[in-house]
């Protein structure tokens, strides 16, 4: 509750645009269960203002050993007038990763918000987020990049996934673009013999 409090505070100041008092625009997905998602994909087109695609890359999955290290990479394409985005990550199931080792660095210009190694653990998920103090951003651009560790019980018969349960994006608190796991589908499998 204090990341999302601080990420309010620093982006409703940051935020320079008037949105002529309207609310977010874009998707408004209701609460999913990231587990219930069972094919993942690397990949997702968005329908809102604010972005066009999604994709993530990196290394380390699938994973077949305990403290191996995943890397996931966040693209973007066809950012229109972005300053901030968060990212919820949730790992299904939850004891098959070392949550503790999670870290999350934003990649310039934008800049990750104060917290735990840039993530702030809500439950058995992973929040993350980050914003530009300055202009706009257009175009394709990498938000950054996340690691975590298979836990000590992780072994190549582990089936497991790291779900992206929610991503909203957009110029300012106030003004998102938001799409929960039901509807980007985006991850990675990990593991699984």
């Amino acid at each position: 509750m204090l990341f999302r409090f601080a990420l309010a505070v620093v982006l409703g100041l940051s935020a320079c645009s008037d949105d002529g008092g309207n609310d977010a625009a874009g998707p408004d997905v209701g609460e999913t269960d990231p587990g219930a998602v069972t094919e993942l994909r690397q990949s997702a087109s968005l329908t809102g203002e604010f972005a066009g695609k999604i994709s993530i890359d990196g290394q380390g999955w699938p994973a077949n050993t305990s403290a191996q290290k995943l890397t996931i990479n966040f693209h973007m394409e066809a950012l229109a007038g972005v300053r901030q985005f968060e990212l919820l990550i949730t790992p299904v199931p939850a004891n098959a990763f070392e949550i503790s080792s999670a870290v999350f660095a934003a990649t310039q210009p934008f800049q990750e918000l104060p917290a735990n190694n840039g993530i702030q653990v809500e439950g058995e998920a992973m929040r993350m987020g980050g914003a530009i103090f300055g202009n706009n951003i257009d175009g394709n651009a990498t938000l950054g990049t996340f690691t975590i560790r298979t836990s000590s019980n992780f072994n190549a018969f582990t089936n497991a996934q790291l779900v992206v349960s929610l991503l909203s994006i957009g110029p300012s608190s106030s003004q998102r673009d938001r799409y929960e796991s039901e509807t980007l589908q985006l991850g990675i499998d990990v593991g699984g013999g």
